[in-house]
């Protein structure tokens, strides 16, 4: 800050000769005035300086002394501006100033100018004024700040600038770059004639500021000046706009981009951690059923819980959607299957939601090892995501941790999943048949069709395998179709060629039955000139109970054209003896299981589902007969049906008719 007083300098330009001198800049449409840096006093300045200056004539102005009250800091700076002249430089700065004690200040340009004596003036010349540029200041409140240090790091002086915006904060070098080390190494660096470019940050009555320092060493008087510019809104912006960038505006955590460059710098640390990939189980159905802003709500929520859950020593995450991962150093949470089933603990229990009351949801957890697992960012994400996709395939509501074996599993069901597509579309496909032997008379009662599958590099896939993968990709429907056009389209052939009393097990999946099964499988009948009664559809036990509602009707419209329903693996799930009653079932199949089992309870079980199906009128078919001890013993409980590798293991159906039917032709 220039200070201004009235009083007549020693020496003083006549007014006619600083016309005469500077005459042509009198042209120009802005404040310019020429400033003796030694003598501290304005020589000349135009007319359009005036009113900026206070002053009512330039005789007045060039009679006013500044250094009364000049501070040594901006003396410093001032001097210093003097020997960039000299090298012909010039500087551009907000200037504040206080003619008779008015608080102004300026955006100047300020370059050497000769002397009438040839000695380097400052030509000051005002690019705007606060005034017409205030949409500018707010990234420039704290230009023209200077701090002056003597060579032991004290502080000399601050200009007025500076104690205007901040006061006394600092006694030493030391405080304001908050390092003694620091401190040392900016005094040693400018006494070896090298400028100081650095950025400080400090705290000044409980708040930090920024600023943007440029140090110089006076060697003339063994002080260090510092010019500051203070960066401390621009910085908040950054500082802002990053938090922005790097969170989620609706739960408040870490979005994608921030928890992935903390995952960077957690790999470059270096430090051994955990990757858990959190996964909602049945936020689908809430977005579906109550609506975005709802979900949203419940997002919210289960941010807020994660973060109640795990401590600073965890990074919490919304990687996307309903999807959250969490990074736990394992050097501070040793006990990660804990920490698991605590987060699972936490989103079971309800939520409450303004405007619907509680909802329930619960999640789906993959972890993957760093180091042991992966070494980079992309291989933990996919390892973290592959477990916690086999997770939810598990049951959901539990976590998986990665090992190598899981990815060998997941990337054989990717490549049984592609492969799968192609069978179904070259019908490369085939049935094999197990009969159904009625133990009255000793004979074949018809066969189940069982789907086989032999890939020319994956060799033979298991049912097990590949019937719950395309369930699961929705493969399953034109896998289920063929397989119900082949089996009636062989039963078509075997009833006219041998007997026309061979019925036909079919196992038919929950998720094919909708509102026109029933109708599209009327049709097939006809196509193929087959019976309903003919016809068996076994459904399994476990689809029967989890998708009760929505199989009752097709269940219905199946049972209303005669053909009938067989449940499947009876007492390996979860249904009430009240489903029997219920639903149109004709028959049961005793789970192999209990067909071999030793034990009194498997007998037991044997012998009171033949009781509970006789009472309540079903026929009841055993599974998985291998001995003729098991044989007896089913016969003797009352089983008219058995099925079982005592009779055979499901053949082809060419082998079907040698072993079979070939002594059972119907001749028209």
């Amino acid at each position: 800050m220039i200070s201004v007083v009235t009083v007549r300098p020693k020496y003083q330009f006549t007014e006619f000769n600083m016309m005469t001198s500077y005459q042509p800049f009198e042209h120009l449409q802005c404040p310019i005035w020429i400033y003796d840096i030694d003598n501290k006093r304005i020589t000349w300045a135009n007319s359009i300086a005036l009113p900026l200056w206070e002053s009512e004539s330039l005789f007045e102005l060039t009679s006013r002394d500044f250094s009364v009250e000049m501070s040594k800091a901006i003396e410093a700076t001032l001097e210093e501006y003097q020997r960039q002249f000299l090298r012909n430089e010039s500087i551009k700065t907000w200037w504040n100033f206080t003619p008779n004690y008015i608080s102004k200040r300026a955006l100047c340009l300020f370059s050497g100018i000769p002397l009438h004596d040839g000695r380097t003036g400052m030509l000051v010349q005002v690019v705007a004024e606060e005034g017409s540029l205030r949409h500018d200041l707010a990234c420039s409140d704290g230009a023209n700040l200077s701090l002056l240090f003597n060579k032991s790091g004290s502080v000399v002086s601050a200009n007025s600038a500076f104690f205007h915006n901040y006061g006394s904060p600092f006694s030493t070098l030391s405080d304001f770059v908050s390092s003694e080390e620091r401190a040392a190494q900016w005094l040693f660096t400018v006494r070896k004639g090298r400028e100081i470019l650095e950025e400080v940050s400090c705290e000044i009555d409980g708040k930090t500021h920024h600023f943007d320092v440029q140090g110089k060493w006076l060697f003339d008087k063994s002080e260090l000046l510092l010019n500051l510019t203070c960066t401390t809104k621009q910085k908040e912006k950054l500082i802002k706009a990053r938090y922005n960038a790097e969170h989620d505006c609706l739960t408040e955590l870490y979005n994608r981009r921030g928890i992935t460059n903390l995952l960077e710098t957690s790999i470059a640390y270096r430090s051994p951690f955990e990757l858990m990939f959190v996964d909602l189980d049945g936020f689908k159905l809430v977005n579906d059923t109550y609506g975005h802003t709802v979900g949203d709500q419940l997002l919210k929520q289960v941010g807020e819980r994660l973060k109640q859950l795990v401590d600073e020593k965890c990074m919490i995450g919304r990687f996307g959607g309903d999807e959250f991962i969490v990074i736990a150093h394992t050097c501070r949470n040793q006990n990660i299957p804990l920490l698991c089933s605590r987060i699972i603990d936490a989103l079971n229990r309800s939520f409450h939601i303004r405007g619907i009351g509680s909802l329930s949801v619960g999640c789906s957890i993959g972890t993957a090892h760093f180091p042991d697992n992966a070494v980079d960012q992309e291989t933990l994400l996919k390892q973290a995501g592959m477990a916690m996709h086999l997770a939810k395939a598990n049951g959901r509501n539990r976590f998986q941790t990665f090992t190598p074996n899981l990815a060998q599993t997941l990337h054989r069901k990717v490549e049984i999943r592609h492969r799968l597509a192609r069978a179904i579309e070259n019908d490369d496909l085939n049935l094999h048949y197990q009969p159904i032997m009625n133990t009255n008379s000793d004979k074949v009662k018809g066969f189940e069709a069982l789907l086989r599958w032999s890939d020319k590099e994956l060799g033979n896939i298991g049912p097990d395998e590949f019937i719950s993968l395309a369930e699961e990709t929705g493969q399953i429907v034109p896998l289920g179709k063929w397989v119900l056009n082949s089996a009636l389209k062989q039963l078509s052939v075997w009833q006219r060629e041998f007997d026309s009393d061979l019925m036909m097990s079919i196992n038919i999946s929950s998720i094919q039955m909708h509102s026109t099964f029933a109708e599209q499988l009327l049709a097939m009948l006809n196509f193929y000139n087959i019976q309903p009664q003919s016809i068996a559809l076994e459904i399994t036990e476990s689809s029967m109970i989890f998708k009760h509602g929505e199989v009752r009707q097709a269940l219905s419209d199946i049972s209303k054209l005669g053909v009938e329903l067989h449940l499947d693996d009876f007492g390996t799930g979860y249904s009430s003896l009240s489903m029997l009653h219920d639903l149109p079932i004709s028959t049961v199949k005793l789970d192999k299981s209990f067909v071999h089992g030793s034990h009194k309870g498997s007998k037991a079980i044997v012998q009171a589902t033949h009781a509970i199906c006789e009472k309540l009128g079903l026929k009841v078919v055993a599974e998985g007969v291998e001995t003729e001890t098991q044989k007896a013993f089913l016969i003797d409980c009352g089983y008219e049906y058995l099925q079982g590798f005592l009779f055979s293991k499901p053949i082809p159906s060419n082998e079907v008719e040698s072993q079979f039917l070939n002594g059972r032709q119907i001749h028209n």
